[in-house]
């Protein structure tokens, strides 16, 4: 070690001095339940214990988890800064051509649509026409969509704006039960259903509209062709041996899984 600096040879930032590769990995510090950071400023939620119980199982990496917001963590994860970020996203042709994605999915968010106590009724994002929509992030995963909804459906279209406000589920929450807007349309992992408990929210909660299947996103290089591959795997495990079934009710109070 000390010749090696004496000399001015380079050292692998992501590798160990036992041969074990470090992995540092981009989560969310502020995404309850999938991610946050607790009263003792510890990183915990369902993505976080998943990746440690990973880490476990994977003998020549160690994960090191870093609490990044959304938008930096997939800049960090083009560069190369990270190798691998969470945050409960989806696969699309975008990101299966940047990054390498693993074949076992970590989880599944579940659209739900949140709605104002008098309706009752809605069932499918086809009962939302004529109703005014909680404004989405533009490009975001409601946005798209709602977006290929109206594609595949143009005698149902959906009217709504988007917006880029950055308000936290509880206001949104709060805007559908004042009849501010009549619908929310959101991922059921993003904690809605604890906030409409807590604060005795009168809100309709709707069945699963859609299910997207949830993925580890991993830098796209030689060097890690292995390690998505091992990700997999150990996440197949955790899935056969039902530990990911059991964070999604600690976490989400049900099992997503059973909706794949």
């Amino acid at each position: 070690m000390l010749l090696g600096a004496c000399g001015g040879e380079a050292k692998d930032k992501n590798a160990l001095a036992d041969g074990v590769r470090s992995i540092e990995v981009a989560v969310p510090p502020d995404s309850k339940p999938l991610s946050y950071t607790d009263e003792n400023g510890e990183l915990t939620g369902y993505e976080i214990e998943i990746l440690k119980a990973v880490d476990e199982k994977l003998k020549d990496y160690s994960f090191d988890l870093v609490g990044v917001h959304d938008s930096a963590a997939e800049i960090g994860l083009d560069t190369g800064k990270y190798q691998m970020i969470a945050q409960g996203l989806f696969r699309s042709p975008t990101r299966e051509e940047k990054y390498l994605i693993p074949e076992q999915n970590n989880g599944a968010s579940l659209m739900r649509v949140y709605s104002n106590e008098k309706f009752t009724d809605i069932e499918s994002l086809g009962d939302l026409v004529g109703k005014t929509i909680s404004p989405p992030t533009p490009s975001g995963g409601v946005y798209n969509l709602l977006m290929a909804h109206n594609k595949e459906n143009p005698d149902k279209e959906l009217k709504f704006d988007t917006s880029d406000a950055g308000l936290t589920v509880a206001e949104r929450l709060k805007d559908v039960e004042s009849g501010k807007y009549d619908v929310l349309v959101l991922p059921s992992n993003l904690g809605a259903a604890d906030i409409i408990e807590m604060q005795s929210l009168k809100i309709n909660t709707s069945d699963p509209v859609k299910v997207f299947p949830t993925f580890f996103m991993i830098h796209n290089s030689e060097d890690n062709q292995e390690l998505v591959s091992q990700v997999s795997t150990a996440l197949s495990e955790l899935k056969e041996e039902g530990m990911l079934s059991e964070l999604s009710i600690k976490y989400y109070g049900e099992d997503v899984f059973l909706f794949e």
